[in-house]
């Protein structure tokens, strides 16, 4: 009878295995004159799964809840309006103040002390309208009206910073360039955006008009000065609410407003050829809701933003704005 030798794998030691081994496998490259088979299945990395029961002993291990990868305002992509910032500090200790001018009021374009040095313009109020102010920046986001990114508060005047728009309507009508049909439906149909937006959250802008609205480089129409606005009461749209739309078409269309306050063109061989501007500036006078001025000019004429590019330009070029600069002292 042959001897049976039997193996006792009992008492064999297990090979040990890093539980936080989790590097890539990366296959090695074949060499060169070797044959690969076309029947190998696709290589992926793959990492190694340690097994559930062995727990390297000198690690802590944390037990609480996963955090975001980012603030849930900011993930959302946009900050909303009752978590504005507002500072008790000057807005001088972060932003350095380049040059003053009048953008819609007076505006003191300035950039950061330190950080992206983009460029942002601050406005001041008086600290007896800060509620006011705060209290209409809170309760509106509208991109055809003017927004901020955080407010500073001292003792006697609110700042709010937000994004630098260089020109005005004003500057529009100022330069010696007329708009076109479609340029004006571009115009006009952001500013109506914006005022209808007003008029539903129950606010009235007491000094609409091309000074007052602000636009930049790239064609973005909004409504500025919201410290002209006051509380009006809900419900149907009244002939105060409508009026400015008139004049600022008017003043688009031929440079100034008629002085007895009648809505019309004094040369209408000028606009021969858009006929929906003219029945647009018309309707003005009798028209009742916006939704009504909209059907006339800015469903018959199509519009991007783009289309207001070169004139916007020109007018930042050719039209003279007021400024004031106070060179930096030496010490």
């Amino acid at each position: 009878m042959r001897p049976v030798t039997r193996i006792m794998v009992d008492g064999l030691p297990l090979i040990n295995q890093s539980a936080t081994d989790t590097q890539p496998v990366v296959p090695s490259q074949p060499k060169p004159n070797s044959k690969i088979s076309e029947d190998l299945p696709a290589i992926r990395l793959a990492k190694r799964n340690a097994p559930p029961s062995l727990v390297e002993p000198n690690r802590k291990t944390i037990h609480c809840q996963p955090r975001a990868l980012a603030l849930p305002k900011i993930s959302e992509g946009n900050t909303a309006a009752s978590d504005l910032v507002v500072r008790k500090e000057s807005p001088w200790d972060t932003f350095e103040k380049i040059f003053e001018c009048d953008l819609a009021g007076t505006v003191a374009v300035c950039v950061r002390r330190s950080g992206r040095r983009a460029v942002w313009a601050a406005r001041q109020y008086p600290s007896e309208q800060a509620d006011k102010v705060l209290g209409i920046l809170r309760s509106i986001r509208h991109k055809n009206v003017v927004s901020v990114i955080e407010c500073f508060h001292t003792s006697n005047s609110l700042y709010t910073v937000g994004k630098h728009q260089p020109l005005t309507l004003e500057h529009v009508v100022a330069c010696r360039a007329f708009p076109d049909q479609q340029q004006l439906a571009a115009i006009m149909s952001q500013f109506l955006d914006g005022l209808s937006y007003l008029i539903t959250e129950n606010l009235h802008h007491t000094s609409l008009n091309c000074s007052s609205t602000l636009m930049n480089l790239d064609g973005e129409v909004q409504i500025a000065r919201i410290d002209c606005c006051s509380i009006r009461p809900p419900g149907r749209v009244q002939s105060t609410d409508l009026a400015p739309i008139g004049r600022v078409m008017m003043e688009l269309m031929q440079k100034y407003v008629k002085d007895d306050g009648v809505v019309g063109l004094d040369n209408l061989d000028r606009w021969r050829t858009s006929p929906a501007a003219i029945e647009f500036l018309s309707a003005t006078t009798s028209a009742s809701s916006i939704e009504e001025l909209k059907k006339r000019l800015l469903t018959e004429t199509r519009w991007a933003t783009g289309d207001l590019i070169g004139l916007a330009w020109f007018a930042l070029i050719s039209a003279r704005t007021f400024y004031s600069y106070t060179p930096p002292s030496d010490e």
